[in-house]
């Protein structure tokens, strides 16, 4: 494939490891006369990515959740920095075995996968943040209740918890696995969505919409009754603002992400 235009995201090396790895890719990339910028995953910009083919992400999983945010039709590669501290369940490569795959790259060799995101509407404007893992809806501090109404197809219910995950099928081995929510098959055409902690009392009691599985078809609609509400992609992109009498649209995007998995 043509690789002359290259953009490396990166968190900022913290150990031996990560500088190491850091290197190797930077070497690597000179070594074939590859012309690259670098980019910190903590000052993106959409304009860093115009243009660009491949965007390689340097660090863990967060890292590549960051970049994947301003990537469209371009292809992401996921890079583990330090395979001793980080998950990398998107990293399909590390120092070890980067400059080899970098040539399988190259050469056209590689695999690509279609990676489903989810996408949201607020108050009728799409959020500039797809979703790869989970969206979250829910308070901006953990220790405050979320009150929102929840409504799935013609099943509508208020609840009242520490907030919504809104998953897809990567998203159900990350953080709503921790919160009892269904493992999906990676190749579902499926998303999921899950409670938090919903709030058992007086007035809100018996919830039927605790967690369920959808269709790509279906959609799920949250309406805001919180002071301090947000929904944010990822955990890793800006916070937006979803305060009482807002209203959310959450479904499967037909903008999937092109990474390469070899």
């Amino acid at each position: 494939m043509n690789v002359a235009k290259i953009l490396v995201v990166y968190s900022a090396p913290r150990n031996k490891e990560q500088k190491k790895t850091f290197w190797i890719v930077k070497k690597t990339l000179k070594r074939h006369n590859i012309t690259f910028k670098l980019a910190n995953r903590n000052r993106l910009k959409k304009q860093q990515f115009k243009n660009k083919n491949l965007i390689i992400a340097i660090g863990g999983d967060g890292t590549f959740l960051r970049a994947a945010q301003f990537v469209s039709g371009q292809l992401i590669f996921g890079v583990n920095s330090d395979v001793r501290d980080k998950e990398g369940f998107f990293m399909k490569s590390d120092k070890t075995d980067f400059e080899g795959k970098f040539k399988r790259i190259i050469k056209n060799k590689f695999k690509i996968k279609k990676l489903p995101r989810l996408e949201a509407n607020i108050n009728g404007k799409r959020a500039d943040t797809p979703a790869l893992n989970e969206f979250f809806v829910g308070p901006k501090k953990s220790y405050h209740a979320a009150k929102y109404t929840i409504k799935i197809g013609n099943k509508k219910e208020r609840q009242k918890s520490s907030g919504i995950l809104i998953t897809t099928p990567l998203g159900s081995y990350a953080w709503a696995k921790s919160y009892h929510g269904k493992t999906l098959p990676l190749n579902s055409k499926n998303y999921q969505f899950v409670v938090r902690e919903p709030y058992q009392g007086k007035v809100f009691r018996n919830y039927r919409l605790k967690h369920g599985i959808l269709g790509k078809n279906k959609r799920i609609t949250i309406n805001s009754e919180m002071l301090d509400g947000i929904l944010v992609a990822d955990s890793v992109s800006k916070e937006h603002k979803f305060k009482n009498g807002s209203k959310a649209v959450i479904k499967m995007s037909n903008r999937s992400l092109n990474a390469i998995w070899a």
